[in-house]
């Protein structure tokens, strides 16, 4: 019996350094001759007890995907971009706040609608009329945390005007998630957020995917593997979840929750004397006719159920109750792409549902177009 199991050991013993000395010979080949895209590291974030995470101060990562590469530099202050002058030169100060639409994910710094909206307000003005923007977009957050953060950052950077750039397909999911499971319709103005760091296997699967190409390389094409066989679909749920024009109750939550958090940020700014604008970022299925199409096609017995535009319907009647401007960029950008020909999907990446360099460009030049009038 023990040598039977000495046996079942040793070929046990050398199955298991079989296995890996062919893993690390397959990851140095890729690394070699065939570098994988990398996700990004999951260090990117820290804890924060208020904020549930925030970006780590210092830190610095290229970002490689199959679809784009980018770098991340994140500054001693905790954002992207560069540091706000210090002492204030430009006479006017904008604040971007947002998630990983304003943060930029999946494009470099200079390429992000805030520095290009800055570039754009600048063009033909003297130093005298200077407009400088701060970039505080956090992949991840919510309406909620965004509104801690301007708070927290507000004595260092007292801009004259705040852009807040909503992402209807998840900041009302981010705000439930944040504002905590009190009377979200009462108000909860000293509910600490929850804690916004991803789950230990999440930050497992990041750290992989981060450093190991064969593992880039496994997941990846399970990925395309899953989506080809109708396994997996092209957004994610709640995307959907939000345009049922009968809400589930999971909904009605992330609704009421966005409530209270856009009141939070208006009644800050407003106690502040500061302009806010509220940016409406669009969904990729609300800007393009064919990948709605597609998408539809997806839920075949549930394509009447979907009301396409009901969020931005929803966000404005908030605003308007709060006093806030708004401003919707799913019409701007829509046509913008059909006066050159081409669909709407074009201003985002092609698998991933960010912005790709074009959606940046054309929504700084929306924006801008919105401002300058004002």
């Amino acid at each position: 019996m023990m040598r039977r199991l000495r046996t079942l050991l040793r070929g046990l013993l050398l199955a298991f350094v079989s296995v890996t000395l062919t893993a690390l010979a397959v990851e140095i080949g890729l690394r070699l001759f065939a570098p994988q895209a990398l996700l990004h590291d999951p260090d990117a974030f820290i804890p924060d007890e208020q904020l549930g995470a925030r970006l780590t101060p210092g830190f610095t990562d290229r970002v490689v995907t199959t679809e784009f590469s980018s770098t991340w530099v994140i500054n001693e202050k905790g954002y992207r971009g560069p540091l706000a002058d210090k002492p204030r030169t430009a006479p006017v100060r904008v604040v971007a706040l947002g998630d990983s639409f304003t943060f930029g994910y999946g494009v470099e710094e200079t390429q992000t609608w805030p520095r290009l909206l800055q570039q754009s307000l600048n063009a033909g003005r003297g130093g005298d009329e200077r407009v400088e923007v701060v970039n505080l977009g956090v992949g991840g957050y919510g309406t909620w945390q965004e509104s801690i953060w301007l708070e927290r950052n507000w004595e260092e950077l007292r801009p004259d005007l705040v852009i807040l750039g909503f992402y209807v397909g998840n900041d009302p999911e981010d705000n439930a998630r944040a504002v905590g499971t009190g009377d979200a319709n009462a108000g909860a103005a000293t509910t600490a957020a929850r804690p916004a760091l991803p789950p230990r296997g999440e930050r497992a699967r990041r750290w992989l995917g981060s450093r190991l190409h064969l593992y880039s390389l496994v997941s990846t094409r399970a990925d395309e593997l899953l989506v080809r066989l109708g396994l997996r679909r092209l957004v994610y749920p709640f995307e959907l979840e939000l345009l049922r024009v009968t809400e589930s109750e999971t909904t009605r939550r992330a609704w009421a929750a966005t409530d209270v958090s856009l009141r939070r940020l208006a009644g800050f700014c407003r106690g502040k004397g500061t302009r806010l604008v509220v940016a409406l970022i669009p969904m990729k299925h609300q800007v393009s006719d064919s990948v709605w199409a597609r998408l539809l096609r997806f839920y075949p017995s549930d394509a009447e159920t979907f009301d396409r535009f009901r969020p931005q319907r929803i966000v404005k009647t908030l605003c308007v109750k709060d006093g806030v401007e708004t401003i919707d960029l799913v019409e701007g950008l829509a046509e913008s792409a059909a006066r050159t020909g081409e669909d709407g999907r074009v201003y985002y990446w092609p698998r991933d549902q960010h912005f790709n360099q074009a959606g940046h460009v054309q929504t700084a030049e929306l924006l801008a177009e919105y401002l300058r009038p004002r």
